[in-house]
């Protein structure tokens, strides 16, 4: 008894010892939250939180808006030009922005300067052959004399993703630098253009899907301009030096361009698969299903677009900085998660219809399915930054061929047999794939340092 009396006894007085420093300490915990809330690292981050929620917002306000004006049939069409645009997007990061923004912070400014020559270059041929493709594609649909629409969609890409691309260029150039202010007001005055533009087609009753990536076009067209003018003074260019960049480029690009293609195939397959199936409305359901479950990507995309250029600074310090920022993001990720995937299954349903349309809302059990998958993909995403920055690209290729891989079998079949909930269902199996392959990789390339991986 007495033993147990003093230990009560001393519990109890560390306790009241513990619960005065507790109250002491409470202001030096306030200024340190303050200190921290006050760092440029913070401040950053949440400036590229909003340059991507505007981002989102015009995707979200344009998918609603043409789902409303074109019905499922033509919404269908317009998501299947997205996956296109979409795929683009993801050659041109891997082949332009990603290498851009890896490399320059290592390099001395007139190094920098050349680079950024040779690559802008690059960018723009990208683009001339985008283009090109897209016109001779839109010809030869349209002599088929069955999908005139989609034609149209196809002409209205050769023109948008000029555009669209060299907007996304200038952005990568800009946060490669960690100037994320004027990569804010390069987005505030694209995406205001863009939301003013789409409701006056709206309201006007010409909105439709060909004129909604017109639309695109013009917004992305004169800020991307107006930073290229303002950056003129730090491009150089040398013919010599040309052909050493795209070399550089592409030795490292070659993985991420495969990624992107497997990417197509593990994620943008669905929407094909299910408009050759079920018909273009189906394929405008999942799409409508895809935008809400994005309502969250201005969180996500955003930590994610600062996590490429953070990780590759932090690379320079050695593997135990990258690991460092990768996990601590992963941890505050996970909570937004969470809250975002309850929220999908208690309200989906009723979003899709009240936003939508009525016609939208048998996808309810789909877009709480497809919650799930995006936020596997989102908790996976500063693992894909941290993989980038260590300069192991082949990591992702590997896990996104593994998704693939998923979606090509086993997701055909659920699409088969279940349409629409088979294509959600397909689309998070490939995500949990990819995710735990791509974590126990990065593990061993931060754990290991200069393992082969």
């Amino acid at each position: 008894m007495k033993d147990r009396s003093g230990i009560a006894a001393d519990t109890d007085t560390g306790a009241n010892h513990c619960a005065i420093s507790v109250v002491a300490s409470w202001p030096s915990v306030f200024r340190s939250l303050t200190t921290g809330i006050l760092q440029r690292s913070v401040r950053d981050v949440l400036v590229v939180v909003v340059d991507q929620g505007l981002c989102s917002i015009v995707n979200f306000v344009t998918a609603v808006l043409v789902g409303r004006a074109c019905g499922n049939d033509g919404y269908g069409l317009f998501v299947l030009g997205q996956t296109l645009l979409v795929a683009l997007q993801g050659f041109q990061a891997s082949l332009s922005g990603t290498p851009f923004t890896i490399f320059s912070p290592r390099l001395g400014s007139e190094d920098r300067e050349l680079y950024l020559g040779s690559t802008l270059i690059q960018n723009l041929v990208i683009s001339a052959v985008a283009a090109l493709g897209f016109v001779v594609a839109s010809v030869v649909v349209s002599a088929t004399g069955r999908t005139d629409d989609f034609a149209s969609v196809l002409l209205a890409l050769s023109v948008a993703s000029v555009f669209v691309l060299l907007r996304d260029f200038m952005r990568y150039v800009l946060l490669s630098q960690l100037r994320v202010w004027a990569s804010l007001v390069m987005g505030l005055v694209a995406n205001l253009s863009a939301i003013a533009m789409l409701f006056w087609a709206y309201t006007g009753h010409w909105l439709t899907a060909p004129n909604a990536y017109f639309i695109m076009a013009s917004s992305s067209a004169l800020p991307a301009l107006f930073v290229l003018l303002s950056e003129r003074r730090r491009i150089a260019f040398s013919m010599n030096e040309l052909r050493q960049h795209l070399k550089k480029n592409w030795q490292f690009g070659q993985w991420l361009i495969a990624r992107t293609l497997a990417y197509f195939f593990a994620i943008e397959i669905y929407p094909w698969a299910l408009a050759f199936l079920r018909g273009p409305a189906t394929a405008g359901i999942y799409g409508a299903c895809m935008t809400l479950v994005a309502v969250v990507n201005p969180l996500f995309m955003g930590v994610n677009r600062y996590l490429g250029p953070k990780t590759a600074h932090a690379a320079c310090e050695g593997t135990a900085s990258v690991r460092r920022i990768v996990r601590s993001s992963i941890a505050v990720l996970a909570i937004a998660i969470v809250l975002f995937v309850v929220a999908a299954f208690t309200f989906g349903s009723w979003a899709l219809g009240s936003i939508f349309g009525v016609e939208y809302q048998q996808g309810g059990y789909a877009l709480s399915m497809l919650a799930i998958g995006l936020g596997i993909a989102a908790l996976a995403s500063p693992i894909t930054s941290g993989i980038d920055a260590l300069g192991k690209p082949r990591i992702s290729f590997l896990a996104q061929l593994i998704g693939a891989g998923v979606s090509l079998t086993l997701g055909a079949v659920l699409v088969y047999a279940f349409g629409l909930l088979g294509a959600a269902s397909g689309y998070t199996l490939s995500m949990v794939a990819n995710a735990l392959y791509r974590s126990k990789r990065f593990s061993e390339a931060t754990r290991n340092r200069g393992a082969d991986v």
